[in-house]
């Protein structure tokens, strides 16, 4: 008896330490995501401002990728391409407060303008 006892105990105790793993692991990953997007649309911001009002030329983006990745050795996602999207990401995303949070269901609340804008 004092076994199957022990045993709902231990089994409890694994649930509620296994829930909260979990959900911790799900608010790091939201929490990384949220980061990334939020690099990601800051450098499209400054590759945008840059770019669109003519400070930068053509060949400035390629090698602002490559001295990226000599600075920092092992660097990857920074592209000439991946910085061009960055900035396609800012320029489409640009209508939103710059503090906003905004879900997958509030989407539905933008304008098409604003969601599908290229």
């Amino acid at each position: 008896m004092k076994d199957i006892d022990e045993n709902k105990i231990v089994e409890s105790a694994v649930n509620v330490i296994k829930t909260a793993i979990l959900k911790s692991q799900a608010r790091a990953l939201e929490a990384v995501n949220h980061e990334q997007l939020a690099l990601y649309y800051g450098i499209g911001r400054f590759v945008s401002m840059n770019t669109r009002n003519k400070n930068w030329g053509n060949s400035v983006v390629k090698s602002i990728s490559e001295r990226l990745k000599t600075v920092l050795p092992g660097l990857r996602g920074f592209s000439e391409t991946n910085l061009k999207n960055m900035r396609k990401f800012y320029e489409t995303w640009q209508c939103l407060e710059p503090n906003s949070s905004v879900t997958t269901d509030e989407l539905s609340l933008f304008p098409s303008c604003c969601l599908f804008k290229h």
